[in-house]
Formats: C-alpha cells, sequence, structure tokens
C-alpha cells in the first residue's frame, strides 16, 4: 500500500493521549478516539485489534508492524497508557463498534465494526449474487482468497479473517436464512452453501 493513514490534527495534541478529568472533555476525547480507530480501521481493511489496541489481522498483505501505531505519536513523544487504551476500546463496545473476540477471553482483543456485520454479510452476498455461486458449496478459503479474474471482488473481502467471515456468516446470513454452515466429521465447517 503506497498512502498511508493521515491522522487528524487532534493525534499530535499532547493533552489528547491523557484521560481528562472534565466529563464533558472526556466524552468529547473518547468520541475523537473512537473516530480515529474506526477510520484508520477502515483504511488499513483492520477487522480486529488487541486490548493494547495493536492490529491483530488485516485483510491486506502489508505487514502489521509497518503500520502506525494508532494510540502514539513519536513526533510528539506521546503514547496513551494500557488504562486509557482499555477505555477507549470500551467506548467502541458501548457505542457497537467493537465486540470482544470472546466475551469469556476478552484477552484475545476485539473485532473491530467499521462495518457492521449486516453491512459486511450484504457485502458477502452480492460477490456470491454477482458471481453466480448462489447454492454452489464454497469453501472458506475461497471465500478469502477468491478468484478474482472477472475483477467483482470488493476489495474489503480479499483475505478477510476467516473467524470474523464465520462470525458474519453464523451471526446475519444463516439467521437471515440465507446460508448453510456445512460441517465435516472433524466438527469443523467444511463449506458455505449462500442460497
Amino acid at each position: 500500500m503506497s498512502k498511508s493513514f493521515e491522522f487528524p490534527k487532534i493525534h499530535s495534541f499532547p493533552p489528547f493521549y491523557t484521560k481528562q478529568p472534565n466529563q464533558t472533555i472526556l466524552n468529547q476525547q473518547l468520541e475523537s478516539w473512537m473516530n480515529i480507530v474506526l477510520t484508520y480501521c477502515e483504511f488499513y481493511k483492520i477487522t480486529s485489534l488487541s486490548i493494547d489496541g495493536i492490529p491483530k489481522f488485516k485483510s491486506t498483505t502489508e505487514e502489521n508492524n509497518a503500520l502506525p501505531p494508532i494510540f502514539s505519536n513519536d513526533e510528539i513523544k506521546r503514547n496513551c497508557n494500557s488504562e486509557f487504551k482499555h477505555l477507549i476500546l470500551q467506548h467502541l463496545i458501548h457505542q457497537h463498534k467493537a465486540e470482544f473476540i470472546n466475551q469469556k477471553k476478552p484477552e484475545l482483543g476485539i473485532y473491530i465494526y467499521w462495518r457492521s456485520l449486516v453491512g459486511w454479510s450484504d457485502l458477502l452476498y452480492q460477490y456470491v449474487d454477482k458471481t453466480g455461486q448462489r447454492g454452489a458449496i464454497l469453501t472458506i478459503y475461497e471465500l478469502t482468497q477468491p478468484d478474482d479474474s472477472e475483477g467483482y471482488i470488493p476489495q474489503e473481502l480479499k483475505n478477510l479473517d476467516t473467524e470474523f467471515l464465520i462470525k458474519i456468516i453464523k451471526e446475519v446470513l444463516v439467521k437471515q436464512g440465507k446460508a448453510q454452515l456445512l460441517i465435516n466429521e472433524d466438527n469443523e465447517i467444511g463449506g458455505v452453501k449462500i442460497v
């Protein structure tokens, strides 16, 4: 990826990295952080973060460690402490823009919803429909590493985190009656049928 994310000006404001004591200012600060996290993750096609705000998986081939950190700014030598990062991530969860990957194991990180699960499912369904694959049995690999010789695949679906894809299918498409998961003898997902 040739272009890198441009942080807003507030990202260079030293007090932005410290939890503000005034509740009104803190609410504005959390909203600003939420917007930064969502636009950053959308820009880099990131669908999950560690509990420290580090990308867990991106859907592009660029290495995660080559990305600029979200919660620090080396130019002004400032970064959010762990407590404040967790407060920002809790705010994202409270605003339904994030969710723990596993509620019982929060240390596994969070999913980031710069696009809603319904929005993701619509994108996936439209892709399968447009490519004439409705009713066909597809593997998870085929859905995350599709043949794009026709140029139909939306960029966001390429290399999508498989756990995130399964979540989209289970929590939206299966519930809507638009998909079936085929489980193999090892109790793993052997295929997906989108109808």
